[in-house]
């Protein structure tokens, strides 16, 4: 329930008192115009993750950085970095996200292949578990994009091309071993994919687009600044 209010305050904060919401829920799903329309206020007026990665140092030549995970440090590879924004671009340059903020794409669950979890990683906790888990090659991301999208127009009661599209591919799987992505079929329904049956959900990533964060990347002919953190802080709603 915390979480959901925390989201929701987010949302707010992104939207404003001056952007209609729309939607059969209660109001939370948003027009693609919308979506963009606070994605730019996000971008260049919002706030960041309060406890953003930091790898400069991998830019230097460096196999390993600093990471922190609820206050500790301990040791993660580039190579975690490296293969995060293989996977964002990709899913940017595809359509499967437009934006990287709470009303797309803001995070990523990290999973495993069940027998691997059980026999090797389930014994391990803290940062000792994550400072190998993020060494995995055989560790997955999945993606869930259009978090917030609408279906139909509440104007003209049908859904757009784009908005189709974009929820067509919301569902994607990101492999660390340099594997090609995977976009999963949608269900029926448009809800997300929990993924393949013989993997265990194991740890979330955080990403927020803004103009100072630590990380860049270009996809789609632009340049996006964005931040990652293991810790999910909502420091973006903080007053």
């Amino acid at each position: 329930m915390l979480r959901q209010t925390m989201r929701i305050s987010l949302i707010v904060l992104l939207l404003g008192s001056t952007v209609p919401a729309i939607g059969m829920d209660g109001g939370w799903y948003f027009t693609p115009a919308e979506i963009e329309s606070a994605y730019r206020y996000q971008e260049h007026h919002g706030r960041r993750l309060q406890h953003p990665l930091k790898p400069s140092g991998c830019y230097a030549g460096q196999s390993d950085f600093v990471a922190s995970f609820q206050g500790k440090e301990f040791s993660a590879p580039c190579r975690f970095i490296t293969e995060t924004k293989r996977h964002l671009k990709f899913i940017l340059e595809q359509g499967a996200a437009k934006y990287l903020f709470p009303l797309d794409a803001d995070h990523a669950h990290l999973t495993l292949p069940k027998e691997l979890w059980v026999g090797k990683y389930s014994k391990l906790t803290g940062q000792e578990f994550l400072s190998q888990l993020l060494r995995e090659p055989k560790l997955v991301a999945l993606y869930h994009t259009a978090e917030h999208l609408a279906g139909a127009d509440p104007k003209t009661g049908k859904e757009s091309r784009l908005s189709k599209e974009w929820r067509a591919k919301r569902n994607v799987m990101g492999f660390f071993d340099g594997s090609p992505l995977k976009i999963l079929a949608p269900r029926p329904d448009g809800s997300s994919q929990d993924g393949p049956e013989d993997y265990e959900n194991v740890g979330t990533v955080h990403f927020l687009a803004h103009r100072l964060g630590e990380l860049a990347m270009a996809a789609n002919g632009r340049g996006i600044a964005f931040d990652l953190s293991f810790d999910e802080d909502f420091a973006v709603v903080a007053p």
